[in-house]
């Protein structure tokens, strides 16, 4: 169901392709989420700084996300986190549910993984993502999320950030 829903959203995402958003003069494209604010997005394109960051936010100006772009290349597996590396992030929280998933493409790798925390009651606490992107000896970006699931813009934005990473597209060989 999950390989389904993610072929799905990346024969959407490029049945849109002529939506694009090209980043400083190209670098990277990508297909804008709706609720995002495209023109922020477009005014730092133009800046100096440009190659080392961009940030985004939601249309109402409400949540906003530094996407950092290390200068090398991070070359991804889909290795999972460590027991120890897990209950370091479950930290006080009662539960702790991880996903994540991994797509290896001819545009770059993508990998996102998901941490769920839960109280005793089974309440969700918190959901944070971690998106990467990699090309290999070309690009990378990188970006976290901690939502509060009962605030709509933290959910809406990362799902944002999720359709953002799924289009990203490297402009250079």
């Amino acid at each position: 169901m999950k390989s389904s829903l993610i072929l799905l959203l990346l024969i959407s995402f490029n049945a849109t392709a002529e939506n694009r958003i090209y980043y400083c003069t190209g670098i990277f494209s990508f297909i804008p989420p709706k609720n995002l604010d495209i023109n922020f997005i477009k005014k730092q394109s133009q800046s100096n700084n440009c190659k080392s960051e961009l940030t985004i936010k939601l249309k109402n100006g409400k949540k906003a996300v530094r996407l950092s772009f290390p200068s090398e290349s991070n070359q991804l597996d889909a290795a999972q986190p460590t027991n120890e590396t897990l209950h370091k992030i479950k930290g006080t929280s009662d539960k702790l549910i991880f996903q994540s998933y991994f797509i290896k493409d001819s545009s770059g790798d993508i990998k996102v993984d998901t941490f769920i925390k839960e109280n005793t009651e089974a309440n969700i606490e918190s959901i944070e993502k971690d998106f990467y992107f990699s090309k290999k000896d070309i690009y990378s970006i990188y970006a976290i999320y901690k939502a509060n699931p009962d605030d709509i813009d933290d959910t809406i934005m990362l799902d944002s950030l999720e359709r953002l990473f799924l289009s990203l597209r490297v402009g250079w060989e």
